[in-house]
């Protein structure tokens, strides 16, 4: 995964939106349960591509809205993600953290924080977790004591080897779900998207 797209990614999941809609899952039961229910009170048991077609006539012309499809989608994969990491306690953005600080320690903070889309304010309160867990540490820049270089400890390093085999067999499971050969071009246009609208850091 590459750093531009390891931002689009993590962007993806650090709105609040997303993080209402995982405590509404939680208050109201699995996905499964409401979606069965969802079912009964159409009085259906349609099969897949009937539940598909009928969930396209009931949202007009919002199924071909770009950001509307983006959302959808985001909460899918934010949803497979956290299955995938269960284990772990992972959120998105502290996995992206510690990618970046396992291939480019000691990079200094507002670089990491720019990197990702996050803003300054926000970064912190990811970063206190993390050293509060043991897994990543602040060191001063000597020839600039304002700044604050980065690292993974000994633990930090070891989880991120872990979570990365992880996150590889999550990302070909998403990618067999595509035509073959389409992930890269999907990638290559969420990108070109992101730097076409300009890609700012995350909106309180």
């Amino acid at each position: 995964m590459r750093p531009g797209f390891l931002a689009i990614w993590a962007g993806l999941f650090i709105n609040a939106p997303v993080m209402r809609n995982e405590r509404q899952e939680r208050a109201g039961g699995s996905g499964a349960r409401r979606t069965a229910a969802r079912a009964r009170s159409l009085g259906a048991a349609a099969a897949p591509g009937e539940n598909a077609a009928a969930t396209a006539e009931a949202l007009g012309h919002l199924d071909n809205v770009l950001g509307y499809v983006l959302r959808r989608a985001q909460v899918a994969v934010f949803n497979d993600f956290r299955r995938t990491f269960a284990g772990y306690d992972l959120r998105p953005t502290q996995y992206a953290v510690l990618s970046i600080l396992a291939e480019h320690p000691g990079m200094r903070q507002g670089d990491v924080s720019a990197a990702l889309g996050i803003k300054r304010t926000n970064f912190v309160a990811v970063l206190d977790e993390l050293e509060r867990r043991g897994l990543a540490r602040r060191k001063a820049v000597p020839a600039d004591r304002r700044s604050r270089a980065l690292f993974l400890t000994p633990e930090g390093e070891k989880l991120a080897a872990e979570v990365r085999r992880l996150q590889d067999e999550h990302e070909v499971r998403l990618a067999a779900l595509l035509p073959e050969g389409e992930r890269n071009r999907l990638i290559d246009l969420l990108r070109q998207l992101t730097q076409g609208i300009g890609a700012s850091a995350d909106e309180d």
